[in-house]
């Protein structure tokens, strides 16, 4: 017979990822609201913009630029710029210079 257990508490053991992504846990996806969903989106890409413009300036970005003055809102940006990974910038590289070679010069 079989061992059944009736106790409705999952084991940590078994609830746990086995591999995380992202070494902070944050994930946009799991973010319920809409609102602040867009706000870390909004915050990731402009890190990504910030990363390639430096790459032509040489100005890497020091702090998280002003969102928003609702400090829910900006808290949001702040965790969208800090989850990009250094792999999201090589392949924000890789496809900004593919966009590059795909479009031909007009002279």
């Amino acid at each position: 017979m079989a061992f059944i257990s009736h106790n409705k508490v999952r084991s940590g053991v078994n609830s746990m990822p086995i591999a995380n992504s992202r070494p902070s846990g944050f994930h946009i996806s799991r973010i319920q609201n809409r609102v602040y969903r867009q706000c870390a989106k909004d915050g990731f890409n402009a890190r990504i913009r910030a990363e390639l413009a430096a790459d032509l300036t040489g100005d890497v970005p020091a702090t998280v630029p002003l969102y928003s003055h609702s400090l829910t809102r900006q808290s949001y940006f702040d965790q969208g710029w800090q989850a990009v990974t250094h792999l999201d910038i090589l392949k924000a590289r890789k496809r900004a210079k593919a966009q590059a070679m795909a479009v031909p010069n007009e002279e």
